[in-house]
C-alpha cells in the first residue's frame, strides 16, 4: 500500500491482476510515460519566473569538469548514492531510471532541462535514462520543497539539468568510446561566442548490446522469462543561441532532442521493445534594467512520445505534451531582491487507449524576496496555484543562513509542497484508476550547517523531517486501484565532505533516512536507510587516476515485499593527457563483479570496461 510511480508499462483493457502488477512496477520501460554585491548568491533558472535558491539551501552541483573526470556515461552514474538522493534503475542502460530526494518518490521530484519541465504525464514521473551526459554542462540538485517557486511536483526537491553553453572564441570537442557488452559511444560539440552572441551545438550516440537484466523468474509472482540481452541505442542532439545586451538585457533559445530504442523482458500485451522520443524547447529573455525594475519572460515545451512493440509489432503508445509560460518582475529594493510573477502550465496526453480526460491546466502567481541583514541571509517564497482539476493550493518556504564566521554558517528552513495525481492514476481505463484522488501535500523542516576553510576543505550537514498527507498508494488488496492514505513521514540527515586542490579531488557523502507510512509503520519501498558515496581522484603529471566507492542498505518492493539486498560497489578510472587537448581514458566499473539490484528482479551490470578517446580545448 505504498507510493510508487507507475512504470513504463501501461495496462490494456485485457489485462488480468497479474498484468496489472507487471505494468505497475515491473517492466523496465519509461513510457508512462538586483542589488548587487550585498545580495546572497541567487541561482536563477533561465526559463522559470522565480529565483530558485540561495547559498543556505541544501544543494549539490555537478560541473562539466566533474562529469569528465568521473568518465560518466549516464545521469544514473552521476547521481547514484549522492547525499540525499536515491536512484532506481530497472536493468541497465535505457531502462526506467528515476531519482528521489530526501525519502520522497520520483513523482515528487521536479526535473527541468534548461528550466523546462520534463516527465511523463501518464506515469507522473520524470525518467532520466535517455538524457545524454555528453550534452550536459552541469546539474544542480536543490533539496527540500520548492513548490513555493515551481508549484506542483517539487515536494522533494528540484533537479536542474543545463545543456552545454558557449564561450568566447570557438571550442570544439569530440569523444569516441567502446567497451564491454558491445558498447559504442561517440559525441561531438562546437561552442563559441562573438560579441554579444554565444552558441553551442552538439550531438551524441550511445549504443550497447546490453545484458540479460531479468534473470530470476522465481521470486516475482508474475515473472516473464525472455533470456536474451536487452540492447539499447540513443541518438541525441542539442542547440543553444544566446544574446546578451547592455544592462542585463538578454534573449536565449535552446533545444534538446533524443530518439532512443530499448529492449526489455515483456509480453505480448505490454511489449518487449520501446521507442522513446523527446523534444524539449525553451525561449527566455529579460529586458534591460530600468531603475530598480527588470522584466523576465520565458516559454517552453516538452514533448515525450513512447511507443511499445512486441518483437517488432506495434502494441501501444503514450504521448505527453507540456507547455509552460512565465512572466516575472524583479525589483531591487535596498539590500534585497523582490520578485512578483505569474505562470501557466498546460498538460495534454494522447494514447492508444482512451482516457476520460486528456488535458488540464494550472495558473500560478508567486512572490519571492531574498535579502541579507548583517550576517543573516533570508529568502522567502509564497505561491498560489489554481488547477483546472483540483482547485487551489497555497505553498511557500523560508530559508535562512546565519554566517557565524568566515568559515561556518548555520542554515535552516521550512517549506510546503504539493503533487497532483498522474493521468494514469486518475483515468486509466479498465478499472485500475481512481478519479476521486486528492493531491498530495507535504511540510518539511530542516536544520544544518555549512563549513569551509582556506585549505580546500568543505563540509555540510543537514537534518530534515517531512510529513506528507493524502499520499497516493496502491496495493494488491485494492486490486491496484490507487487511493489516498493518511500520512507518511521521512526523517533523515545528509552529510557531505570535500577537499580539492591542484592534484587531489575528494567528494564524499552519507545519507540516513527513515521513511515510513505513519498508518502502518512500514517503511516506504525502494528507500534505503543508509547510503553513501566516495569519489577520489589524484593527478600525477599527465596521468589522472580515480576511485568511486558507493553502496546502500537493503530496500523492499511495494507490492509483495520482496527484498533488494544491500550492496557496495567500486569503480576505477585512469586518464592520460597525450597532449593539452587529447586524452585517453579507461574505466573499470563494478570492479568486484557484484550482483545487485535497485528494483527487484532487475540486475545491474556486472564488471565492465570502457575505453575513451577524448578531444577538447
Amino acid at each position: 500500500m505504498y507510493k510508487f510511480p507507475m512504470s513504463g508499462r501501461h495496462r490494456t483493457g485485457r489485462t488480468t491482476l497479474a498484468c496489472a502488477y507487471l505494468t505497475a512496477c515491473s517492466f523496465p520501460l519509461s513510457a508512462l510515460a538586483g542589488s548587487p554585491s550585498t545580495l546572497p548568491d541567487v541561482n536563477i533558472t533561465a526559463s522559470h519566473g522565480a529565483p530558485v535558491a540561495f547559498a543556505g539551501v541544501p544543494e549539490t552541483v555537478i560541473t562539466r569538469a566533474e562529469i569528465e573526470r568521473l568518465q560518466a556515461t549516464s545521469v544514473l552514474s552521476l547521481l547514484e548514492n549522492r547525499a540525499g538522493i536515491n536512484m532506481v534503475n530497472q536493468g541497465g542502460p535505457g531502462k526506467i531510471t528515476t531519482a528521489s530526494i530526501w525519502g520522497m518518490s520520483g513523482s515528487q521530484t521536479l526535473v527541468l532541462i534548461d528550466g523546462v519541465r520534463i516527465g511523463s504525464l501518464t506515469a507522473g514521473a520524470a525518467y532520466l535514462e535517455n538524457l545524454p551526459v555528453a550534452l550536459i554542462d552541469h546539474i544542480d540538485i536543490i533539496k527540500g520543497p520548492r513548490s513555493g517557486q515551481y508549484g506542483a511536483d517539487a515536494m522533494g526537491g528540484v533537479i536542474q539539468i543545463f545543456t552545454r553553453k558557449g564561450k568566447k572564441g570557438i571550442q570544439p570537442s569530440f569523444s569516441i568510446a567502446g567497451g564491454s557488452n558491445k558498447t559504442f559511444e561517440t559525441s561531438a560539440n562546437v561552442s563559441g561566442g562573438n560579441g554579444p552572441f554565444d552558441y553551442s551545438i552538439g550531438a551524441s550516440h550511445q549504443g550497447t548490446g546490453g545484458f540479460n537484466a531479468y534473470t530470476d523468474t522465481t521470486g516475482s509472482p508474475f515473472a516473464v522469462n525472455q533470456p536474451d540481452n536487452d540492447g539499447y541505442r540513443n541518438n541525441s542532439a542539442s542547440g543553444r543561441l544566446n544574446y546578451t545586451g547592455d544592462n542585463g538585457a538578454r534573449l536565449g533559445v535552446h533545444w534538446l532532442g533524443t530518439n532512443a530504442f530499448t529492449d526489455y523482458d515483456g509480453s505480448s500485451f505490454a511489449g518487449n521493445q520501446q521507442r522513446s522520443r523527446q523534444q524539449n524547447f525553451g525561449l527566455d529573455g529579460a529586458l534591460m534594467k530600468i531603475g530598480i525594475w527588470q522584466l523576465r519572460a520565458s516559454a517552453g515545451r516538452n514533448i515525450e512520445r513512447q511507443t511499445q512493440y512486441y518483437d517488432g509489432k506495434y502494441v501501444s503508445e503514450y504521448n505527453s505534451r507540456q507547455d509552460s509560460f512565465s512572466l516575472a518582475n524583479d525589483f531591487s529594493i535596498g539590500q534585497g531582491l523582490l520578485t512578483l510573477g505569474a505562470d501557466r502550465l498546460n498538460d495534454h496526453v494522447s494514447s492508444s487507449v482512451n482516457y476520460d480526460v486528456t488535458s488540464r491546466h494550472n495558473n500560478g502567481v508567486f512572490t519571492q524576496y531574498a535579502t541579507q541583514i548583517a550576517d543573516l541571509s533570508i529568502q522567502t517564497a509564497l505561491r498560489h496555484d489554481s488547477n483546472s482539476q483540483f482547485g487551489t493550493a497555497n505553498t511557500g518556504s523560508v530559508d535562512l543562513s546565519w554566517q557565524l564566521n568566515p568559515s561556518l554558517a548555520l542554515t535552516g528552513g521550512y517549506g510546503t509542497g504539493f503533487h497532483v495525481p498522474s493521468f494514469n492514476f486518475l483515468y486509466y481505463p479498465g478499472g485500475y484508476a481512481n478519479p476521486d484522488l486528492r493531491p498530495e501535500h507535504s511540510r518539511t523542516a530542516r536544520l544544518g550547517f555549512n563549513w569551509q576553510n582556506n585549505n580546500g576543505w568543505t563540509s555540510s550537514l543537514t537534518a530534515f523531517r517531512t510529513r506528507t498527507r493524502d499520499l497516493i498508494a496502491s496495493s494488491a488488496s485494492t486490486n491496484f486501484v490507487p487511493y489516498n492514505i493518511n500520512q507518511a513521514q521521512s526523517i533523515g540527515a545528509e552529510w557531505q565532505l570535500g577537499w580539492h586542490n591542484a592534484d587531489w579531488a575528494l567528494n564524499s557523502s552519507a545519507t540516513w533516512i527513515s521513511a515510513v507510512d505513519r498508518e502502518t509503520g512500514v517503511s516506504i519501498p525502494r528507500q534505503p536507510k543508509w547510503s553513501g558515496r566516495v569519489d577520489v581522484d589524484r593527478k600525477l603529471g599527465a596521468w589522472r587516476m580515480g576511485l568511486t566507492v558507493r553502496g546502500q542498505t537493503a530496500t523492499h518492493e511495494s507490492t509483495f515485499s520482496q527484498i533488494n539486498n544491500g550492496f557496495a560497489t567500486a569503480d576505477l578510472r585512469l586518464s592520460y593527457a597525450y597532449s593539452q587537448n587529447w586524452h585517453i581514458e579507461a574505466k573499470l566499473s563494478n570492479v568486484l563483479d557484484k550482483q545487485y539490484q535497485t528494483a527487484y528482479d532487475y540486475n545491474q551490470a556486472g564488471r565492465t570496461v570502457l575505453f575513451t578517446l577524448r578531444y577538447g580545448l
